[in-house]
């Protein structure tokens, strides 16, 4: 594995810096894999317990002629009321560091962005308008998702994840499951051991 996180690589470090500016965030370096964060792929499962203290989201019909620009605004909106980030406007989005594992990079939004438009189109998503990005507050308990419906897009916002037993118990799973990449397995573990601390 191709190891981003650890900085093994700075040519692939420069070309994700150059795919974030595009959707105007601005890269600020990978964050440590040894830091005991919940993992993207699993951060983007928290979005499916509506039992969690904040769980909202925001929409937008994708016929609608404003789609990405009111689809951006609900974003905006969704992150800065929930907690995503404050002032600095700094916040974590998940990002490939090989073929198998994702991993956080820290970014701060720029003063221009686009996130559901050039953003999506190149590092938070699958093309223009289609958002499937994870991100994360710099606390670790703040997740907000880009997502595409059959007939929309927008955002899901969710916090107090780590306190819904059903949620906890999927990560468990997760992380004794076969399949669950070694890397992904080991960071939920250190996840599940930092909250067992402060729960």
């Amino acid at each position: 594995m191709v190891d981003l996180a650890r900085g093994d690589d700075p040519s692939r470090k420069t070309k994700l810096a150059e795919r974030l500016a595009a959707g105007g965030l601005v890269f600020l370096g990978m964050v440590d894999p040894d830091r005991p964060l919940i993992p993207p792929t699993l951060a983007g499962m928290a979005t499916s317990y509506p039992e969690s203290e904040k769980w909202r989201t925001s929409s937008v019909d994708r016929d609608a002629a404003d789609c990405v620009t009111r689809a951006n605004e609900g974003w905006f909106d969704l992150a800065r009321e929930g907690g995503l980030f404050g002032d600095d406007r700094e916040f974590l989005v998940a990002v490939a560091i090989s073929e198998e594992d994702d991993w956080w990079a820290r970014v701060r939004l720029a003063e221009t962005w686009d996130v559901m438009g050039a953003g999506s189109a190149n590092a938070l998503g699958n093309g223009f308008g289609l958002p499937a990005f994870h991100m994360l507050s710099l606390t670790g308990d703040v997740v907000v998702c880009g997502m595409v419906w059959q007939s929309s897009i927008g955002t899901y916002l969710v916090s107090g994840f780590e306190k819904v037993k059903g949620f906890r118990d999927n990560a468990e799973w997760k992380a004794n499951w076969a399949r669950t990449p070694r890397y992904e397995a080991l960071a939920i573990r250190r996840w599940l051991e930092s909250i067992d601390q402060v729960t």
